[in-house]
């Protein structure tokens, strides 16, 4: 006489039933992934940008916006010229397009220079309605986020 009853059983049943329900489609929704993904280039993509204007001394111009995200040179500098794209450390350029799934309310472009500073109108990218931001400090140039 020992085992589970059938109520407790169709209950366990119930239960996991309304829990792949309620909880499944969150891990299967690519949007988050694709947010987060893209969320996660744009912030190498200004760091990379910040370390580049230092270590080269030429201001870089960093952009995401809802196409994408680039960098490009402010200035002349040596060969380059101003608005020329910057080489990722692979050969291509340092852009990306935007997934179509990914949102975006805030744009950011900013300009850092030699020093690591940023200087730039927008200087907040907000993506996904708010669940990541990227805050660029227009005066000292520490990038922050959130999460």
């Amino acid at each position: 006489m020992r085992g589970f009853t059938l109520v407790e059983l169709l209950m366990v049943i119930v239960l996991i039933g309304i829990l792949a329900a309620v909880v499944g489609p969150r891990f299967f929704d690519r949007q988050v992934f694709d947010e987060r993904l893209f969320f996660e280039e744009s912030l190498a993509a200004v760091r990379y940008g910040q370390k580049l204007a230092v270590a080269s001394g030429c201001p870089i111009r960093t952009q995401i916006n809802n196409t994408g995200y680039a960098l490009t040179y402010a200035q002349v500098c040596g060969q380059l010229a101003a608005g020329s794209a910057v080489a990722n450390p692979s050969g291509g350029n340092y852009a990306a397009s935007k997934p179509e799934s990914v949102t975006m309310t805030t744009a950011l472009d900013i300009t850092f220079n030699s020093l690591g500073g940023a200087a730039g109108a927008a200087n907040t990218a907000n993506l996904g309605n708010g669940a990541f931001v990227l805050n660029v400090n227009p005066v000292t140039g520490f990038i922050g986020t959130t999460p």
